[in-house]
């Protein structure tokens, strides 16, 4: 290769250079842009269908004065159902005992579109504790026990709404979830959920209860998870799972001692 090759060629090189060096900011700069207008389209959507779903909301249960604010959507499951979160403004911090959203299911079929909320589940909450609160009082003794959790369930099958009373609501809900601290007697704790067994059935009401008991001083003795229903007509078969060797060894068998 004679030296006004090797010349043109390094020439050439040196041109593709100076084309790379301008075209790949241009070309950044053009991928920036369209990322920039699909975020854009993605924010518009979302904000419209997040002001729709507000609107809904806010329409339906006009009679409460409530307000709703989107929080936001959780893609459709695998059973074809979607959900989107909110906050209304008389429940800015979701139940009093669960820091918890309210949650829309919707999902479309040859009928159309179909919704189911969790709202009624949330205002009707506390009339929930003051139905079954007197249960709690006779089963582990009032003042004997607090509230440390519990959940705003999804209704199942039920179409809740502004117009669904308290007696249709206790009588159709699958049931009150909570979780409670006791301090009453352990040795007698098979006792005391067979109170609540008892209350239910005769109510045909349903209990999903987390319980958690403790001594005296303060110290987990052991829980459980126990649900209860109408169907529950033989004794609840208590399952402990103890804080540690120590507490299993101590009170394990402190019910058959009581006895």
């Amino acid at each position: 290769m004679t030296t006004e090759e090797r010349g043109q060629e390094e020439q050439e090189r040196r041109q593709k250079k100076r084309i790379k060096r301008i075209l790949l900011p241009l070309l950044a700069l053009w991928l920036a842009v369209q990322l920039g207008k699909c975020v854009y389209r993605e924010e518009k959507r979302r904000l419209g269908y997040a002001h729709a779903v507000e609107q809904y909301m806010n329409r339906k249960y006009r009679k409460f004065g409530d307000r709703f604010h989107f929080f936001l959507e959780n893609e459709e499951r695998p059973n074809g159902v979607s959900t989107v979160e909110f906050y209304s403004e008389k429940f800015p911090d979701g139940a009093d005992y669960c820091y918890y959203p309210i949650e829309q299911d919707y999902w479309w079929d040859e009928n159309g579109a179909h919704y189911r909320d969790s709202y009624m589940c949330l205002w009707y909450q506390k009339k929930m504790w003051e139905a079954y609160e007197p249960f709690f009082d006779e089963a582990f003794g009032k003042g004997q026990y607090t509230i440390s959790g519990g959940a705003i369930l999804m209704p199942d099958w039920q179409d809740y709404g502004p117009e669904t009373e308290l007696e249709e609501y206790l009588n159709t809900a699958e049931g009150f979830s909570i979780a409670l601290d006791v301090k009453s007697d352990f040795a007698k704790s098979e006792e005391a959920i067979e109170i609540l067994r008892k209350r239910m059935v005769e109510r045909n009401w349903g209990l999903r209860l987390y319980i958690c008991y403790l001594d005296q001083d303060g110290n987990e003795i052991a829980y459980d998870r126990v649900g209860i229903n109408t169907h529950s007509i033989e004794r609840v078969k208590l399952d402990w799972d103890y804080k540690n060797a120590e507490m299993k060894e101590r009170w394990e068998h402190a019910g058959e001692t009581a006895e």
